[in-house]
C-alpha cells in the first residue's frame, strides 16, 4: 500500500508517501535495514508476521523538483529464506554520460534536511536485527533478540533487556538498560548504560556512565568514564579519566596519560596490577589486605604509614629505578597489588 500527500509550507514543497508492507517471519529469521535521513522505531510483538511502514517526506521550494525526488527514493524490501533485506534507495537524477561523471563528485541533489526516510517496524521478539542508519534515530521496544547496529549521527534508545549486542556508534547517544553480552564501539559519543554480564568497550573522546558491570574489557582514548559498580576490569587506558565508585574484585590495565580512580574496594583480597606511563593513580585501600610490590621509573609513589616490612631497593640511581615491596593489612587470605611504570603520580590512600 502507497500513499501521497502534498503540502505547501512556507515557500517550500512538502511532498509525502507511506509504504506499508506484512510478510509472514518468525523469531529465527533475520531483518536486515539500511536507511539514511530518517528515524527508526522497531517494536517486539508475539505474531509470526513482520510489519514495515515507511513514511518518507521531501521539501523543495519547487514542486517538480520535488516530485522528481519523491519519485526517486524508492525503499527495496527483498525477501530470502528466513531473512528480511530493506535498503533506503536513492536513485541518481540522471542516467546520461555526462550527469554520471558529475555525480561522482556530487551524487544527490539535494541536502540531507530535505529529505525524511522514517521507518515503524514490527517483528517477533526475538528475531535477529541488524540495523545501519546515519543522520538519524533508533529505538527499539519490547524486543530481545540478537541485535547489531551501526549508527552515526543519531542517537538510540534500547528500552528493555536484551541478551546480546553488537553497536558501533559516532556522533551519537546511546542509552540502554541490561545487556547481557555487549560489544560497544564508540567514537565522540554518549554512552549511558544500566547493567552487563560481560561488556567490552572500544571508545574515543567519548563519556560513558555505567551502573553495573561484572566484567568489562575495554580500550579507551581520550574519553571520561564514571562506573557505579564493577568486578572485574581489564584493558587498555590513554588519554582517558575514569572512576571506579565500587570494586569488587580485580584490575589489570595498561596506562599512558591517564587518570584513574578507584573510590572503593570491596573484597579484602582484591588484585590490581597496573602498567602505567605519566598517569595518576589514586586507590582507596581502607579494609584491604594485599603484598605491594612496584617497579617504578621516576614519578611519585605515596603510601599510607600503616604499611610494613616495607622495602625500597635502588636498581639505577641516574635513571630513578627503584622496586618497592611491602606489606598491607592481616597477613591471611591476602590480595596482590602490582604496580610498574614510567613517572606519573601513585597515590594509595585509606578514607
Amino acid at each position: 500500500m502507497i500513499i501521497f500527500t502534498v503540502h505547501s509550507i512556507n515557500a517550500q514543497e512538502e511532498l509525502s508517501k507511506s509504504i506499508e508492507k506484512i510478510y509472514d517471519f518468525t523469531n529465527a529469521g533475520e531483518l536486515q535495514l539500511e536507511n539514511k535521513y530518517g528515524n527508526i522505531i522497531i517494536n517486539g510483538w508475539s505474531q509470526n508476521k513482520i510489519k514495515v511502514s515507511i513514511d518518507i517526506v521531501v521539501n523543495k521550494k519547487d514542486k517538480d523538483d520535488a516530485e522528481d525526488l519523491l519519485a526517486r527514493i524508492k525503499p527495496s524490501i527483498t525477501t530470502l529464506d528466513q531473512s528480511i533485506i530493506i535498503f533506503s534507495n536513492i536513485e541518481e537524477k540522471s542516467d546520461s554520460f555526462f550527469s554520471k561523471v558529475f555525480n561522482r563528485v556530487n551524487p544527490f541533489d539535494f541536502d540531507k534536511g530535505s529529505i525524511q526516510i522514517d521507518y515503524r517496524i514490527s517483528l517477533p521478539s526475538n528475531a535477529e536485527i541488524q540495523v545501519t542508519n546515519k543522520f538519524g534515530d533508533i529505538v527499539i521496544n519490547d524486543w530481545n533478540g540478537k541485535l547489531k547496529t551501526n549508527l552515526q549521527h543519531g542517537d538510540m534508545w534500547i528500552n528493555n533487556d536484551i541478551i546480546n549486542a553488537n553497536i558501533e556508534m559516532k556522533f551519537g547517544k546511546l542509552q540502554t538498560k541490561s545487556i547481557s553480552y555487549g560489544k560497544i564501539a564508540l567514537k565522540n559519543s554518549e554512552f549511558d548504560h544500566q547493567t552487563s554480564k560481560n561488556l567490552r568497550i572500544i571508545s574515543s573522546g567519548s563519556t560513558i556512565m555505567i551502573d553495573q558491570v561484572t566484567d568489562l574489557e575495554i580500550y579507551s582514548s581520550k574519553d571520561k568514564i564514571t562506573i557505579e559498580n564493577i568486578e572485574e576490569i581489564k584493558g587498555e587506558l590513554k588519554f582517558s579519566n575514569i572512576i571506579l565508585e565500587n570494586l569488587r574484585n580485580e584490575v589489570d590495565l595498561i596506562m599512558d596519560v591517564a587518570d584513574f580512580k578507584i573510590k572503593n574496594i570491596l573484597k579484602p583480597n582484591a588484585n590490581i596490577n597496573i602498567n602505567q606511563k605519566s598517569s595518576e593513580l589514586s586507590i582507596n585501600i581502607s579494609d584491604l589486605n594485599f603484598d605491594f610490590s612496584a617497579s617504578l621509573e621516576q614519578g611519585l609513589l605515596r603510601i599510607p604509614k600503616t604499611f610494613k616490612n616495607i622495602k625500597n631497593t635502588v636498581i639505577d640511581t641516574k635513571k630513578r629505578i627503584r622496586e618497592i615491596k611491602a606489606n598491607y593489612g592481616i597477613d591471611s587470605n591476602k590480595g596482590a597489588f602490582h604496580i610498574t611504570g614510567i613517572k606519573g603520580v601513585i597515590i594509595l590512600k585509606e578514607e
